[in-house]
């Protein structure tokens, strides 16, 4: 059903976001809330990765980019749903998630762009220490930890053809290889 012209799969795709935004180490170790607001902002996150490596190549108009935003809100509606939300109430949760996307999506682009421009990431830490962390008082280093594993996946998706990426599912280093 949400297969691209190329015949990818945005399931794995999105399975692979997933996965990577409920590692332990993210909470474990990272100190970030253990909670549906975290892991929908994580999901985010790694969401935001995929979306600027198409955007890096040039390819803004990506019909895989389009399916996965379209694919992963349907998994969020879905899953509103089964947690026994009304028509009504989905809706209203859907345009707060829709907004809280966009929101934070345009954040890390706009802090990512500062960091092309100044290879400074303090305007890329202070949108994670914001949005990950809720400002809550957490160590320079575990956000700048998170700040470098975005951008180490970003330019390893760039490094990396097309079709690796897709074949890989755009398969996240861990945060141990940053």
């Amino acid at each position: 059903m949400f297969k691209t012209k190329k015949n990818s799969n945005v399931k794995e795709i999105y399975q692979s976001i997933i996965d990577n935004s409920r590692s332990k180490i993210f909470y474990i170790d990272l100190d970030i809330d253990d909670s549906f607001e975290s892991r929908f902002d994580l999901v985010i996150l790694h969401s935001f990765i995929i979306f600027q490596y198409f955007i890096e190549i040039g390819d803004k108009k990506n019909q895989l980019s389009q399916s996965l935003f379209d694919f992963m809100f349907h998994d969020f509606e879905n899953n509103l749903r089964e947690m026994g939300f009304g028509d009504i109430a989905v809706n209203k949760r859907m345009k707060k998630f829709i907004s809280a996307f966009y929101g934070r999506i345009l954040s890390y682009s706009n802090s990512y762009m500062e960091y092309k421009k100044n290879n400074s990431l303090l305007n890329f830490s202070l949108a994670i220490k914001k949005n990950i962390y809720k400002n809550k008082k957490i160590s320079d280093e575990k956000i700048n930890l998170i700040s470098d594993y975005v951008v180490s996946n970003i330019a390893t998706f760039l490094n990396n053809s097309y079709e690796t990426n897709i074949n890989m599912q755009f398969k996240f280093k861990n945060l141990e290889e940053v």
